[in-house]
């Protein structure tokens, strides 16, 4: 029953939300001047850009803070300054390179920690 084709679309639909979400996070990150490593302003925006995504999600917008400082503790142990700018250039050329193509990318990295995130912190 759990391998039912819409429960195995439900974790592919969570990762296209999460990387629709890294887009619009990326954007705003990088917006205010040019850092050059992972600083306050970085931080802050990430964390704003994660929570204005969030609201859309009934079932992370309550909880939308702890999701998104989880996200950014995550991403800024785990990835290195330059590839999450990397991400940040794609996404202004190409939104749609964000994708879960190769299981080894900073972008699929960068979904799989907003996954984790979302699996501790999710209501419903």
């Amino acid at each position: 029953m759990g391998d039912s084709p819409r429960s195995r679309r439900r974790p592919r639909l969570i990762l296209l939300a999460s990387c629709a979400a890294v887009a619009l996070l990326l954007s705003a990150c990088f917006d205010e001047g040019h850092p050059t490593s992972f600083d306050d302003t970085v931080e802050a925006n990430f964390v704003s850009g994660c929570e204005v995504a969030a609201e859309a999600d009934p079932g992370i917008s309550p909880v939308a803070q702890r999701y998104c400082v989880c996200a950014y503790e995550r991403v800024r142990a785990e990835i290195s300054f330059d590839d999450f700018k990397g991400l940040d250039d794609a996404v202004r050329d190409d939104p749609s390179r964000i994708s879960d193509e190769d299981e080894e990318s900073a972008a699929a990295h960068l979904a799989a920690i907003f996954a984790d995130c979302r699996a501790i912190h999710a209501r419903g």
